[in-house]
């Protein structure tokens, strides 16, 4: 998990000393709930641009490249396919918390949505919790089969924004993956990975899934925890269903300051409504 770039602790800092404990506690609160007619609306308008929305917004944090070569080869046997394009509906529980002044905390709706869109590597796979909360990974195609490229993850706190993105490399999507490493010139997140290939009831019909379990071995604080399952269908490449807990410290200018996540969501449909 990317903790909040420097400079973003710098204003939250800032913020706090200038409009007191009155305005932050007006702001702390803000969740705003994102419609389907927004989702569909903007991945419609990527897929028209040929590209991934979000891809091409200004980073807080600054990446270094990855270059993934995109083949025309079918995925490896131990692998899977890039999924279908579209924008699906998912059941979500879980909620956030800053730890910071007066505190921040927000409680995520009972739906959100999982849009996937096409990228120059492959798709972009991006999940919407509220507008203040959101997260994409890219599965590309590679001469190995489908591969992890750049993951993203947006907060929104105080009124502040915070996109973070990090390039990834040497991290398969498949059965044999052992690891996933991604980074950018300020942050890492190197996993642990371990795979099961089971049949789980996906959206009420038994189907062949991988389940990655991650852990973090290296982040940025060395007490930082961060723990991801994600499930993804072996013959479409759907991420079907994600976990995730975080739980680390943030060295402030108003001292240390807690961050904890901890949510779970799974498709309730494997036809796209969008």
């Amino acid at each position: 998990m990317t903790r909040p770039s420097r400079r973003t602790l710098l204003f939250l800092a800032a913020l706090v000393l200038a409009v007191g404990v009155v305005g932050v506690r007006a702001l702390r609160t803000t969740t705003t709930e994102i419609s389907v007619a927004e989702v569909v609306d903007r991945h419609e308008r990527a897929v028209e641009d040929g590209g991934a929305d979000g891809s091409s917004e200004p980073a807080t944090t600054l990446t270094t490249t990855t270059t993934i070569t995109t083949v025309p080869t079918e995925p490896a046997t131990a692998g899977v396919p890039l999924p279908k394009p579209g924008v699906y509906p998912v059941a979500l529980r879980g909620g956030e918390q800053l730890d910071l002044a007066t505190g921040a905390e927000r409680t995520y709706p009972d739906e959100g949505f999982v849009t996937v869109t096409p990228v120059e590597c492959g798709v972009e796979i991006r999940t919407d919790f509220v507008v203040e909360r959101w997260q994409s990974l890219e599965f590309c195609e590679t001469e190995n089969g489908i591969e992890l490229g750049t993951e993203r993850i947006f907060h929104s706190f105080f009124g502040l924004d915070d996109l973070a993105v990090r390039s990834c490399s040497a991290s398969p999507v498949s059965v044999d993956a052992t690891s996933w490493r991604c980074q950018s010139e300020t942050s890492v997140a190197d996993r642990a990975v371990t795979t099961e290939r089971v049949v789980r009831v996906i959206a009420g019909e038994e189907r062949e899934v991988i389940v990655f379990t991650a852990e973090l071995v290296e982040g940025d604080h060395p007490d930082n925890v961060e723990f991801i399952e994600l499930w993804v269908e072996v013959a479409t490449g759907m991420t079907v269903q994600e976990r995730r807990t975080y739980e680390f410290v943030l060295d402030t200018p108003l001292g240390d300051a807690g961050y904890t996540e901890e949510y779970e969501w799974w498709v309730t449909s494997l036809e796209p409504i969008g």
